[in-house]
């Protein structure tokens, strides 16, 4: 009996001696906003659908705006025509929209054409004048010697239709026409209609519209969502979060730059070692910090008399051990790297200098001000802070692209922007 005691304490002790395996570590990386994307989407067509876009507006290439503009909604409003009578435009199953001014000439050449075009295609023709009142329109008229025809609609400015306009459609050219379908939008042409240009805008417009699959390329990518802009970057932030960048921003650079480098992945691939030892390459290997959190400081010196740039930068250091730093020297007419030896002080930090080991994705973008600021989270932006006010703005800036609450996470916008 006793030695089945001893056994099993013998056993106990054993189990219990034992480290116990440890489950791996899963790496959750977080979701970042989707980055700028500067891509012409109509080279990504096939070469039959460009040659047929091109011919239905006006002989010129579509450009990316005018992509975003497919398939959205009609306006959805009651408005004045200038006689004073009411219209919604989801009345009308079919028609043209045409978004005009009274100060361009194309427009008044284009009001006895048009008029012309639809009556004999049979189509509805709405006018709608940006720029311009009723009386003004009225008098455009007169001034071309055109007959108002009471089959066309024409409605002067309307401030909800000019946000519409403005806003939803984001247009930029007078006179822009849009061919509406059962209260969608299904093809849109800058300047001018004419005789040959007007039966192919017909045609894509109504006749044989495009398709969802005439928008997808070879890899099956929507063609929509290939090109992203400032502005796509921006909407996809919460209101509270774009708030909270202009706030940030003191210089009118500040937003600007975070939102053209958010979400991107920069190439860390240091270039090939410089032989030139008049500048800083303190960084052997930028990929060492493809894990981390990353600052880097943009500083420029003009002479060694500038300390104080120093004592500033390294006072917003501070605090920060979790944190890496890196103060990257931009060289100009006088060299910082110079200045910099020349100098009894120091950064608390590494420091490369634009001329020295420092990868080109570092520095291949403007900069407006300095110190600079642009922030790395595990190899990917999150934002920037141009011309640094204060150790208080940055640490405000940390808080935004660098912490739990980092602005451009996904998961930190979910907030509706309505």
């Amino acid at each position: 009996m006793l030695k089945k005691i001893t056994l099993l304490i013998l056993l106990l002790l054993l189990c219990a001696c034992q480290k116990p395996e440890e489950e791996p570590q899963e790496d959750i990386r977080e979701e970042y906003i989707d980055p700028v994307r500067d891509v012409f989407i109509f080279e990504k067509l096939d070469p039959n659908l460009r040659v047929r876009i091109k011919k239905a507006n006006g002989n010129n290439d579509f450009k990316n705006y005018q992509f975003k503009i497919l398939g959205k909604e009609v306006y959805d409003g009651e408005v004045k025509d200038i006689n004073g009578n009411t219209v919604n435009l989801k009345d009308y199953d079919r028609f043209i929209l045409e978004v005009a001014s009274i100060d361009c000439s194309h427009c008044r050449k284009q009001l006895s054409i048009i008029s012309k075009l639809t009556q004999d295609s049979n189509i509805k023709l709405i006018q709608y004048f940006n720029v311009g009142t009723a009386e003004e329109v009225k008098e455009m008229y007169k001034e071309e010697g055109v007959s108002l025809n009471d089959e066309i609609i024409v409605i002067a400015r309307d401030e909800s239709f000019k946000n519409y306009i403005n806003d939803t459609l984001k247009l930029k050219n007078y006179p822009t026409y849009l061919s509406c379908d059962k209260g969608i939008i299904t093809f849109n042409t800058i300047g001018e209609l004419n005789e040959e240009s007007y039966p192919e805008f017909c045609d894509i417009g109504f006749v044989n519209p495009l398709k969802d699959s005439d928008l997808i390329d070879k890899d099956g990518n929507d063609l929509h969502t290939l090109n992203r802009s400032i502005e796509d970057v921006k909407s996809d932030l919460s209101k509270e979060n774009q708030k909270k960048l202009e706030e940030l921003d003191n210089d009118d650079y500040t937003e600007e730059l975070t939102l053209k480098l958010m979400g991107k992945e920069p190439d860390l691939t240091t270039k090939s070692e410089s032989s030139n030892d008049l500048y800083y390459s303190e960084v052997s290997d930028f990929k060492e910090y493809e894990e981390d959190k990353l600052v880097l400081i943009y500083t420029y010196l003009r002479d060694n008399s500038e300390t104080d740039k120093v004592l500033f930068i390294n006072d917003l250091m501070e605090g920060y051990e979790d944190l890496k730093f890196v103060v990257v020297l931009v060289e100009g007419f006088e060299s910082s790297s110079a200045a910099l030896r020349n100098m009894n002080i120091r950064f608390n930090c590494p420091v490369v200098s634009v001329l020295g080991n420092l990868p080109e994705d570092l520095f291949n973008f403007g900069l407006a001000a300095y110190p600079t600021t642009l922030f790395v989270d595990k190899g990917t932006f999150t934002g920037a802070y141009s011309n640094v006010e204060s150790k208080e703005k940055f640490d405000t800036a940390i808080e935004l692209f660098l912490s739990e609450n980092c602005i451009a996470y996904k998961r930190n916008n979910q907030i509706s922007n309505g």
